[in-house]
């Protein structure tokens, strides 16, 4: 099994058997998992990190429309869509524009 890795120091082929070719500091570069653990525990390299991909999630406006962990009933919250949708199938949410809309002019009207 390979493992990535990011050069702390100049590695140099001639030094490291196992390198085809000279390693500049800061270089990611792949080798086996036994000679990882070698070079990590000698300070050598670090683990190359692979960023988590950013998810994007669509928030939804909705009307609460019984106390729940969402809020009171007829507030107005957003949820990200896949919780809003299940709150929805769960009868405690209504994600229809128009329930949100009359939800917010209870509100307004409150005040």
């Amino acid at each position: 099994m390979k493992t990535k890795l990011i050069a702390l120091v100049a590695l140099a082929a001639a030094e490291f058997t196992f390198l085809q070719a000279d390693v500049a500091a800061g270089t990611e570069f792949e080798v086996d998992s036994d000679v990882a653990e070698t070079l990590l525990t000698n300070g050598k390299a670090k683990l190359a990190e692979t960023p988590p991909a950013a998810v994007k999630t669509k928030a939804v406006k909705v009307r609460v429309l019984t106390e729940c962990a969402y809020g009171l009933a007829n507030d107005v919250t957003e949820l990200p869509l896949d919780v809003a949708k299940q709150a929805e199938k769960d009868g405690l949410v209504d994600t229809d524009k128009a329930a949100v809309v009359y939800a917010a002019s209870l509100k307004a009207a409150a005040e």
